[in-house]
């Protein structure tokens, strides 16, 4: 980068535009910025880098307006720096924020900041951007680096150095930040303390998963296969050794399990059962044979009936037909008693006819009454008709009249607007006249009044009697005062700072002395909480490790109560069972009882039920014979077939109830028993007692369980806690350290500064007090400079404006007149005859005319203006309205004509229609007789017709009907005495409906196969075989099964018990096993994550210098620096200094880890190195310098390399001896290798002797100036 051309316009001390010849200046080389102090040759280098960064090096920068305040108001601050960079021309211009004045109004608005960059391109200036941002990105892209880089490698501020020199190691770290991008490593050491602290997380929390999978095979297990595993230290061998017991176990309980003895008990009861189902398979069919013998009168009874069924179903349809007939003829008969009602005609044939002949005549009357109705309706549109044209008429002749006048009074209007069309030019010129006299009248009373203002402030200023000239001098002199001032301000406020940064250090060592002993007191009590915290940790771990087994017990104790519940329920049960089944035994065989008193008292008595059934000449159903001598008399009480079956069913139904009541004691018995077996012989009150006991015991693990969480926070946080109190005590040790060096430090500066400002300034005063008194007297002296200048301006001005009123009152006519007497006011030519009457005027003719005469003047000119005007306005509307009207009354007496001729047409066609209409209603009247109208008579014998036309057809049909009866009666009566009957009523009993037939015919059927399947039944061999055998014991069966089934269940619950637990145990394990092979590599991981995270930290026993990344990074720049700083502070210092790059920690730094950032200065001529800070003036100085110049080499090649063609160095010099400024001089020169320039930018004098190309900055009461 090459600077060219800097131009500075109202920027810091200049108030107005200097320009910089970078080009002649660096021609040779070397050049010279001095002036006195203050006179802004800092603001030079300030501008350069606001051009190219818009901001300004180091505090600056935070200045609230880079405008200088000697300025004109309106003049903006702007920089133009024209500069070359990697080969490309640029023009930079850039206008930085300012409060600029309002364009109207009083205060002051915010100008923003504004940028131009153009590149020179084939001579011309191209532009290339008007953004902020991207001018910044552009210019910060080509020099490779930030504004905090430029201020250091281009713009060397030795100030800045020396601090850096003699700086903490924190201090150094700062600046070498902005400098060095090292972000990419601080950003790796925070990612490895997070990822240190990600995978210890993870790492807990996988150990905390085994834990949990190992507490939930604790609880699966039970404490009996828990006494086969072992201790579980290791994980997957005590899983292993769980999983080999469960195995064990299970296996045992398969091989207890038999179906062997259950097989044979089934087998017993299924034979019972099956005999039993025989045996009263067999008694039932026997039973219902006896039934089925005992109801062959009702077999005989159905087949009588189904055969005189079969006959009536023959004669049946002609049945059917006479009910029919009977059915029509009755309602023929009604339908004729309803037609015939209300006529009084009995030959209904021949008054249809005549009435049809009378509606022929009467349909040729309807269109004569049509035509009446549309007469009527054309009389009454032609009276409307008559109405409208009469009434527009009246109309016609009332607007004709009225158009008539008003046609007269517009011809009025248009003659009056063409005069006042003439008169109102010469109304306006006397208007605008009147009005620019009253502006010029106030103007000129305005003016008069700032002048009276002006000669008051003037006065008020004070210092009478001196011109402007002498109060220039006396302002000059209180400004020069307060430049001087300035020197000492920063002393005074630094003083101040330097008392508050003792006693707030006085205070914070105080309040460290207190962390210490606080911090102390901790280190004491904190292991023995650790150590009780653990303790209860390890309490509660193995409270939740008894979790399964407390639960399993609760489970245990509930079963065991709702056993106990149900045993007690069982018992009750079964008390009442065993009643109901005594109860069903003794119903069982009272019914058994009376079936068979029954069944005997019907065999004694089926002799006379045979009796019953004959009949004279019929054969005996026992012997044969038709002859019955001694037929058998029937018992007092005999039992019959019914009776019978009525027994036979209620033993059944009583047999059911009892081997149902029999079963259910036998349920409910081995129900009981296995209640009784699980409840172990407790009452209720103890099993209830047993299960609180557990879930008592449950809760207690179980919250105990719950605290383990908050205890594991509670050793994390107190293990945390621990190692923040001994990393804080060793910060506040060092911290108290240093506190001690800054107090001595504060108390030597305050001394030096006191000496200082006791010499400069009288006792009591302050500088505050001294510039705040020159600040109040330079002000008032400007004031009066000001109203002086004011005064003198505002004189000429009123002359001119008098001047001008007096003109333009002789325009207008008016004249002044003699001092004290009356004048007049005529019109001239252009006045339009306006005039102004005689009036008083006031003693001095300078202030007349006055306000008030001007504007009633004006007034009466826009008057008489704003009159011709609104004649003029209607002179058009005038002419368009006589136009109008013209045409208006012509077609007004057309149209009266008109509708004259139409009204009369319109009356004589009236009177055609209503001779019509006369003619039509006679006619009409004639025909229409009684009846209101003509359509009236036709609708009634319509109706008429009609009626007498359905009755003649409905006296037709009932004689038909009555016919058709008579035939039905007679075939009907002959079919019934054909098959078999006395007549039509015999025939009815005898009818049957087909549902019944087929009911009656499925009954005979169901009889005759019931008893052929009855007797196959009793003929089966097996059930008589069965019949013979003696009934089985099925309770005691059902009993012997149902002990052989409970006894294989408890087998099969324990057996499914151990495969479940197996199964279970199985699965754990698996996961244990899984969360044990996530957990190692995570442990792994974290091991080598706190590491890596310890040596980039500086934490580590493997960094022996306890040096972060970052600082290692920065030190190795550091120690770049301190090289290329060697190769100039060996020929300055001639060849007795060298600054070394320090490893160690250094004082400043106040963490764990070092800092690694310190310098040393190490002295040829003694062998010992220095700490810089006890370098002498010059010797800081070229120290500094060379530190500077080396910085600015490595920061060159860090942003990759760009030339730096112009450098400046600002200050320091006079801290130098004759032949060491030669030395510093020589490396100055010796950078203009290349092109180079260099400028050196102090006040020396010495300087100006050395070095002839120089620019010289001027400082004066108005700003600076540059030379």
């Amino acid at each position: 980068m090459r600077l060219h051309r800097l131009t500075i316009s109202a920027f810091g001390s200049f108030p107005g535009t200097e320009e910089v010849d970078f080009d002649r200046l660096g021609a040779a080389g070397l050049f010279l910025i001095h002036g006195p102090t203050g006179a802004g040759k800092t603001t030079i280098l300030d501008a350069v880098c606001c051009a190219l960064f818009g901001v300004v090096p180091g505090q600056r920068n935070d200045a609230r307006s880079l405008r200088c305040d000697h300025a004109p108001p309106g003049k903006g601050p702007q920089v133009v720096l024209e500069t070359t960079i990697r080969g490309r021309t640029l023009r930079i211009t850039r206008s930085p924020a300012w409060a600029r004045p309002k364009l109207r109004g009083q205060g002051t608005t915010q100008e923003q900041a504004k940028v131009i960059v153009q590149e020179l391109r084939d001579g011309d200036w191209a532009p290339v951007t008007t953004r902020i941002d991207e001018a910044g990105d552009f210019v910060g892209g080509l020099l490779g680096m930030n504004a905090d880089q430029f201020g250091q490698v281009v713009m060397l501020p030795q100030g800045e150095f020396a601090k850096f020199l003699r700086s903490s190691g924190d201090d150094r770290r700062r600046l070498l930040e902005r400098l060095f991008s090292v972000r990419v490593f601080t950003d790796m050491e925070k990612w490895l303390a997070d990822h240190r602290r990600e995978t210890g997380r993870i790492a807990d929390q996988l150990a905390e998963e085994v834990r949990a999978r190992a507490d939930r095979m604790r609880g699966a297990a039970g404490a009996g296969l828990l006494a086969h595993a072992g201790d579980p230290d290791d994980p997957l061998e005590w899983s292993s050794a769980l999983l080999a017991a469960a195995s064990a176990a299970a296996a045992s309980a398969e091989a207890a399990v038999s179906d062997e003895a259950l097989r044979q008990a089934r087998d017993r009861l299924a034979e019972g059962r099956d005999l039993a189902d025989r045996q009263r398979r067999h008694t039932a069919a026997r039973i219902r044979h006896d039934e089925l013998e005992a109801r062959a009168d009702e077999r005989a009874d159905l087949e009588t009936i189904l055969a005189e069924a079969a006959s009536a179903a023959r004669v049946v349809p002609l049945l059917d037909q006479l009910r029919s007939r009977e059915q029509t003829a009755s309602a023929a008969s009604a339908a004729f008693e309803t037609a015939t009602s209300g006529l009084a005609e009995t030959d209904h044939r021949r008054a249809e006819r005549s009435r049809r002949d009378e509606l022929v005549r009467l349909e040729e009357a309807l269109a004569d009454e049509a035509r009446l109705h549309g007469v009527i309706r054309e009389q009454e549109h032609l009276n409307d008709e008559i109405a409208t044209l009469e009434k527009g008429l009246r109309e016609t002749a009332d607007r004709l009249e009225a158009a008539t006048a008003e046609l007269s009074e517009a011809e009025e209007r248009r003659a009056a607007a063409a005069v006042a069309e003439a008169a109102l030019p010469g109304a306006e010129a006397a208007r605008d006249r009147a009005a620019d006299l009253l502006e010029a009248v106030r103007r000129r009373d305005t003016i008069t009044a700032d002048l009276s203002d002006a000669v008051a402030a003037r006065a008020a200023a004070g210092h009478p009697g001196l011109a402007e000239p002498e109060l220039t001098a006396l302002e000059r002199d209180r400004r020069d005062e307060l430049a001087r001032l300035d020197a000492l301000d920063g002393e005074e406020s630094r003083l101040t700072a330097l008392r508050a940064d003792r006693e707030a250090a006085e205070t914070e060592a105080a309040r460290l002395a207190g962390v210490e002993a606080e911090l102390a007191d901790r280190l004491t009590t904190l292991p023995g909480l650790l150590a009780e915290a653990a303790a209860r940790l390890a309490t509660c771990r193995e409270q939740a490790a008894a979790l399964p087994a407390a639960r399993s017990r609760l489970v245990a104790a509930e079963e065991r109560l709702e056993a106990v519940i149900r045993r007690d329920e069982l018992a009750a049960e079964l008390a009442g069972a065993e009643d109901a089944r005594r109860i069903a035994v003794d119903a069982a065989q009272a019914a058994v009882d009376r079936l068979h008193e029954i069944r005997q008292a019907r065999i004694d008595g089926m002799a006379a039920e045979l009796a019953a059934r004959l009949a004279e000449g019929d054969p005996c159903a026992v012997c044969g014979s038709p002859d019955h001598p001694a037929p058998a008399e029937p018992l007092s009480e005999m039992a019959t077939a019914d009776d019978e079956e009525a027994a036979q069913a209620e033993a059944d139904a009583a047999q059911s109830a009892r081997e149902a009541a029999e079963s259910t004691v036998a349920a409910l018995d081995g129900r009981h028993e296995r209640a009784a077996d699980t409840a172990d012989g407790l009452s209720q009150a103890e099993a209830e007692q047993a299960r609180e006991e557990a879930r008592t015991d449950l809760a207690a693990l179980e919250a105990a369980a719950a605290r383990e969480p908050a205890h594991r926070d509670e050793v994390t946080r107190l293990e945390t806690a621990l190692g923040d109190v001994r990393e804080a005590e060793a910060e506040t040790a060092l911290a108290l350290r240093e506190l001690q060096t800054r107090q001595q430090t504060s108390r030597a500066e305050e001394e030096r500064i006191e000496v200082r400002l006791s010499a400069a300034l009288d006792p009591g005063e302050t500088v505050s007090s001294r510039r705040t008194r020159l600040t109040a007297e330079a002000a008032a002296i400007g004031a009066a400079l000001v109203a002086e200048a004011r005064t003198t301006a505002l004189t000429g001005l009123l002359a001119d404006a008098r001047h001008q009123v007096a003109a333009m009152t002789r325009g207008t006519g008016l004249e002044f007149p003699d001092l004290g007497g009356a004048g007049t006011a005529g019109s001239d030519g252009g006045g339009a005859g306006l005039s102004v009457d005689a009036k008083r005027l006031p003693p001095d003719p300078a202030v007349w005319p006055d306000v008030p005469a001007a504007h009633a003047l004006l007034a009466r000119a826009r008057q008489a203006v704003e009159e011709l005007t609104g004649v003029l306005d209607g002179r058009l509307a005038a002419r368009q309205a006589v136009e109008h009207l013209t045409r208006e009354v012509g077609d007004l007496k057309v149209r009266e004509g008109a509708d004259t001729k139409m009204l009369m047409e319109t009356r004589a066609a009236r009177g055609r229609f209503a001779y019509e209409e006369s003619e039509l209603r006679a006619r009409l009247d004639r025909l229409r007789g009684d009846d209101a109208s003509i359509h009236d008579r036709v609708e009634r014998l319509r109706a008429e017709t009609e009626a007498h036309r359905h009755a003649a057809e409905v006296s037709e049909a009932l004689q038909e009907a009555r016919r058709e009866l008579a035939a039905a009666a007679d075939a009907a009566l002959a079919a019934a005495v054909e098959a078999g009957f006395t007549g039509l009523d015999d025939l009815a009993a005898a009818r049957r409906t087909p549902a019944e037939i087929d009911e009656m015919g499925r009954r005979l059927r169901e009889l005759g196969d019931e008893l052929a399947a009855v007797v196959r039944t009793l003929a089966d061999p097996e059930l008589k075989a069965a019949a013979a055998q003696p009934p089985p014991d099925l309770p005691a069966l059902q009993q012997a099964h149902d002990e052989a089934d409970a006894a294989r269940s408890v087998q099969v619950s324990a057996r499914d018990s151990a495969v479940a637990r197996l199964a279970q145990l199985t699965a754990l394990a698996a996961e244990l096993a899984e969360a044990q092979a996530r957990r190692a590599p995570a442990e792994r991981r974290h091991r080598l994550a706190r590491r890596m995270a310890e040596l980039a930290n500086g934490t580590s026993s493997d960094n022996q210098w306890d040096m972060p990344l970052s600082s290692y990074v920065l030190g190795e720049r550091l120690r770049q620096v301190a090289d290329a700083a060697n190769e100039r502070l060996t020929h300055m210092s001639d060849g007795r200094y060298l600054l070394q790059y320090d490893v160690k920690k250094t004082a400043g730094h106040r963490g764990r880890s070092g800092g690694g950032l310190g310098l040393r200065v190490l002295d040829a001529w003694t062998g010992v190195d220095r700490d810089p800070a006890t370098l002498s003036g010059g010797e800081s100085f070229i120290t500094s310098l060379a530190l500077a110049l080396g910085l600015a080499d490595v920061v060159a090649a860090e942003a990759g390399g760009a030339e730096i063609g112009t450098l400046f160095v600002d200050e320091g010099f006079g801290t130098l001896d004759e032949e060491t400024l030669d030395d510093v001089l020589d490396i100055l020169d010796s950078l203009r290798e290349g092109g180079r320039a260099v400028g050196v930018v102090s006040h020396v004098a010495e300087l100006r002797v050395r070095i002839p190309a120089q620019l010289r900055v001027h400082k004066g009461r108005a700003g600076s100036t540059l030379r």
